[in-house]
């Protein structure tokens, strides 16, 4: 077995998708988990590009785990756009300054999930307000 990610949609619009991570580690890490994935989006409208899907917010619930979290946007060159190294609950808001942009070399617009020191039984939630521009 290994490291598992489920996801749900909370949100599933034309401008926004709001999606809610579980992640369940058997020891193993998660490495580049899609949880957004821009060429699956049947709800994309207008001129909505790889390169323009931003995250407004990041909730992290990380109870169990003593591992971190890192969200990334997908590409040639993956880039980071935040994450969370403790156990214990945050909120990242980004909306002030618009979002955090994709800066991903030949960005492919997924956002993806990667853990670092998760041990067999840890868990941890993620929750990301994602803006198609």
């Amino acid at each position: 077995m290994a490291a598992s990610a489920t996801l749900t949609k909370l949100v599933d619009g034309s401008k926004r998708q709001v999606v809610h991570v579980t992640i369940l580690s058997d020891g193993a890490e998660l490495t580049d988990s899609v949880v957004y994935d821009f060429s699956e989006d049947g709800t994309l409208t207008g001129d909505t590009t790889a390169a323009k899907i931003k995250i407004d917010q990041v909730w992290f619930s990380n109870p169990t785990a003593a591992g971190q979290i890192f969200v990334e946007h997908d590409g040639s060159t993956d880039r980071l756009a935040c994450g969370s190294g403790f156990n214990g609950n945050d909120h990242q808001d980004f909306r002030s300054f618009g979002g955090i942009g994709n800066h991903a070399g030949s960005p492919t617009g997924d956002v993806t999930v990667t853990t670092l020191g998760f041990a067999n039984g840890d868990q941890a939630v993620v929750i990301l307000d994602i803006k198609k521009c």
